[in-house]
């Protein structure tokens, strides 16, 4: 049994000493045979200079015909200028001339159907390739920061394009995708900064995440009606785009798409789509509107405003607005961030329906001067102002008040938040940064304040708070915030709040009750009438009559001088006793 093994083993060594690959070196390229015994591939390569790759080479007067390179063959090779194939090599393999500092150019053969991955990848000073054969598929990277390429021509037969194809192509102006290509790969085209001409193939259905990330001179683009999903960051940074055509049948846009397109003025969204991912639209500084195209069952529009929920919840107003934007009467909720990033918005009308503010929906709007919240609000998020450095004023419209004035207050008319109506709490970080903020005033219903609401406020004067029974907090702000802030409460709670755990740091003052400013202002008026008739009778009077006038007044302020003095004489006169 052994000795038949033995055979067996034998028979094998023989076969492959038989078989093994011969290999030789003719002018600085190294080849070995492949199948029969006269076909060769190119395995490594020392030459310099410009190197012309033949289709067939003699090697002790034997002629092999080259039918491909292989993987890595002249990988690193700084010494290569430019290289011209010659028609009859089929396959170049991956890595095949990746990382060749000087080459420049490449003449590829029209026989070529296979190239492999990161082929031509990292040859920095690669300006031109003639053609690319009759290759069905582009594998990733195969051009993969060639900075300095800066027009290909793909052929007919081309069907695929993979991932990171053209990544950092810096200089690639034109590219032209032929009919057969059905998919575009991973950052095919991401960080082609001058791409600024490119037509797409008809039959696209697929366009891989980041697919044209930082195409920084793209300025117009029309995709295919066959797809249906805009992937991840697909537009983002694409600064200078100003046109594009979305398809018909597109129902879903993935976070990120248009992120940072900050040219372009507006956008058209399909009846279609039913889904739009997160920072879809952010820092698209120059967009003023957002249009749904009618039959949307999920979104909508209003005056350039993005909507859902059959109008009632806003999802993103446009960061190129200026000036004013007013909510539409449909609107009961802000979505979170729905205005993050408007910085050139001045003022906001607020609906009156309003309920939810979500989290960071005005963060960043940097010109907001002043800010007036509905009596309907029940929820205000986190951060919901956040850094709105322009911001000096907040009024919260009291639900428990049919008064706008912070400076009284009507008892009776406090009734109704115990039901979770009204706004119950101001989260943490709601106003963090509002560097300008000066005062605000916090509705009766409020019944938590949560630590660092108003973080680096520096400029927080006067906290005008409503509520009878002090709110729970720790710390209304912390060390970057005001150190001088006055909080003013309503009459007669100034002893709770002094006494109350987190109100003890601060300076509480109380208001007067709306009797006793009505009091006052009835005697203001009454002393101000008699004033005036004294004053007219004044002028009725002869000279002597007025003479007599003016002793008779300074003899009553010096009785009145007189008085005063005795009383504190008899004052001093008890104290001795």
């Amino acid at each position: 049994m052994n000795f038949i093994r033995l055979i067996t083993l034998w028979i094998v060594v023989c076969y492959a000493v038989g078989v093994s690959a011969l290999e030789f070196t003719e002018n600085r390229i190294s080849y070995e045979t492949i199948g029969r015994d006269t076909v060769v591939q190119i395995v490594k390569a020392t030459c310099s200079g410009d190197v012309v790759i033949p289709d067939i080479v003699y090697h002790k007067e034997q002629a092999y015909v080259v039918k491909s390179i292989k993987a890595g063959a002249f990988s690193e090779n700084r010494g290569i200028n430019s290289v011209i194939i010659q028609d009859g090599i089929t396959k170049i393999g991956d890595k095949a001339f990746s990382n060749c500092k000087r080459l420049t150019s490449v003449t590829l053969p029209q026989t070529l159907t296979e190239l492999g991955r990161n082929a031509f990848a990292d040859c920095g000073n690669l300006t031109s390739i003639s053609q690319l054969g009759q290759i069905k598929v582009l594998n990733n990277s195969t051009f993969w920061n060639c900075a300095k390429l800066t027009d290909i021509e793909l052929p007919e037969t081309l069907e695929r394009i993979g991932d990171k194809v053209f990544y950092n192509c810096a200089t690639l102006k034109r590219i032209s995708i032929p009919d057969k290509v059905r998919r575009l790969g991973t950052l095919v085209f991401a960080g082609c900064t001058l791409l600024n001409d490119v037509t797409l193939s008809k039959n696209i259905i697929i366009m891989a995440s980041q697919c044209f990330g930082s195409c920084m001179s793209l300025e117009t683009i029309e995709l295919p009606d066959g797809i249906t999903t805009l992937t991840e960051s697909t537009f983002q940074d694409c600064t200078s785009l100003r046109s594009v055509k979305l398809p018909k049948e597109l129902t879903k846009i993935e976070r990120s798409a248009f992120l940072r397109c900050s040219a372009l003025p507006a956008i058209d969204i399909p009846a279609k789509v039913t889904s739009l991912g997160e920072k879809v639209f952010d820092e698209c500084s120059s967009m003023e509107n957002i249009n749904v195209e009618e039959g949307n069952s999920v979104y909508s529009s209003d005056l350039g405003l993005l909507l859902a929920l059959g109008g009632k919840k806003l999802v993103r107003c446009p960061e190129g607005r200026r000036d004013i934007c007013t909510i539409p009467n449909s609107v009961t909720e802000l979505a979170p961030k729905a205005f993050e990033g408007c910085s050139e918005l001045q003022q906001i009308l607020m609906s009156d329906r309003l309920y939810t503010i979500g989290e960071r929906a005005f963060a960043g709007c940097s010109s907001l001067k002043s800010v007036s919240l509905p009596a309907s609000l029940e929820y205000l998020g986190e951060k919901a102002f956040f850094q709105c450095t322009s911001l000096e004023v907040v009024t919260f419209a009291d639900p428990a008040s049919n008064s706008s004035n912070p400076y009284f207050k009507t008892y009776g008319q406090q009734v109704g938040y115990d039901s979770g109506r009204y706004l119950g709490s101001i989260q943490s970080y709601t106003f963090a940064e509002c560097e300008k903020l000066k005062s605000i005033v916090i509705p009766s219903s409020v019944k938590t304040i949560v630590d660092d609401a108003f973080f680096g406020c520096r400029s927080l004067e006067e906290i005008y708070c409503r509520a009878i029974v002090p709110p729970v907090i720790y710390n209304l702000s912390n060390n970057y915030s005001s150190r001088h802030t006055t909080v003013i409460v309503m009459p007669h709670t100034g002893n709770a709040y002094k006494n109350a755990s987190g109100w003890k740091r601060y300076d509480i003052e109380e208001l007067i009750s709306e009797e006793e400013y009505l009091a006052d202002r009835k005697r203001q008026i009454e002393q101000k009438q008699q004033m005036e008739a004294q004053e007219a009778a004044y002028k009725q009077m002869t000279r002597e009559q007025k003479k007599l006038y003016r002793n008779q007044q300074k003899n009553a302020k010096a009785a009145h001088k007189a008085r005063l003095k005795a009383e504190k004489q008899r004052q001093r006169d008890r104290e001795k006793k």
